[in-house]
């Protein structure tokens, strides 16, 4: 039997082989500015849905990347967004 071998298209159409890299980064935010913040969020490219959340976070946001570096960069734009306090990155494993 053959072996599943996972594969992605890119948005300029070249086929990779193997798993996007993706990450849910959790933030927090100064509390009167989350709806701004989750905007911005959502304008970065790579970013996929983002939500505001009610709990210890405010805001959970699923990026995809096609390289492990581009996804660091894309975590590292969120960072910087005006007014978020703090992030948790999960990266996630297939």
């Amino acid at each position: 039997m053959a072996a599943y071998v996972p594969f992605y298209v890119t948005s300029d159409n070249i086929v990779r082989v193997g798993c996007m890299p993706l990450a849910f980064v959790m933030v927090n935010t100064i509390p009167d500015q989350m709806e701004h913040v989750l905007e911005k969020i959502r304008e970065i490219e790579c970013v996929e849905e983002a939500y505001m959340l009610y709990g210890v976070y405010d805001i959970l946001a699923e990026v995809k990347a096609e390289t492990t570096e581009e996804l660091k960069e894309i975590i590292l734009r969120i960072r910087t967004v005006k007014h978020v306090l703090s992030i948790l990155t999960l990266m996630a494993v297939n």
